[in-house]
């Protein structure tokens, strides 16, 4: 007959800590505990024996939900420093395609939208559209593309217009025209390409 490891790491460490069960029948309740407590690792036994064993207040065996609690707080503490600490992926974190690969999309698949968002000045708008969903977009979001821009416009025009001599809002209005300015020739310069290159 084998010997249960709830005896062995468990039971037998605290047989000189503990005398009396918390109920009447001692055998049934060590029965009790090698059965509902045989499903975790001799390690985490072992660990729940040193906690029960340090914590003593009295002679009386812990209540079968805290031995559960503490093998079951022993073995996540464990697994947590054998696991690799490997980062968790943000939830429905989206992977964004390169802006070259975005221009590549919209000079071979859509040339014309390009020409109008180039000359819309909503071109930023429609490559971050592209980068994200990995397609060109389809009227109503192109609609949406203009929208966010014009956005983008009031916004300047209400920062330039209650804080022109705020040296950090131009700086970032003057990189978002930058921005602008660099797709839109990146772009053009792709349309004239031959196709192929």
């Amino acid at each position: 007959m084998t010997i249960s490891p709830v005896q062995t790491h468990f039971i037998k460490p605290l047989l000189g800590v503990f005398k009396r069960p918390p109920g009447a029948d001692e055998t049934a309740y060590l029965k009790l505990l090698k059965e509902k407590l045989s499903r975790f690792d001799e390690r985490d036994l072992a660990a729940a024996a040193d906690h029960f064993a340090v914590n003593a207040d009295s002679q009386t065996w812990p209540q079968l939900s805290a031995c559960l609690r503490v093998c079951e707080e022993v073995r996540v503490k464990r697994e947590a420093t054998e696991k690799p600490n490997v980062p968790l992926p943000l939830e429905r974190e989206v992977m964004r395609m390169p802006e070259d690969a975005a221009l590549r999309i919209l000079a071979a698949e859509g040339e014309a939208l390009a020409l109008k968002a180039c000359d819309g000045d909503w071109i930023v708008s429609l490559v971050e559209f592209v980068q994200e969903h990995k397609r060109l977009p389809d009227d109503r979001e192109a609609g949406q593309c203009r929208a966010v821009a014009s956005s983008v416009n009031v916004r300047i025009e209400e920062h330039v217009a209650h804080a022109p001599e705020d040296h950090f809002v131009g700086r970032l209005i003057d990189g978002i025209h930058a921005k602008r300015k660099r797709v839109a020739a990146a772009m053009k310069d792709m349309l004239r390409q031959p196709v192929g290159e």
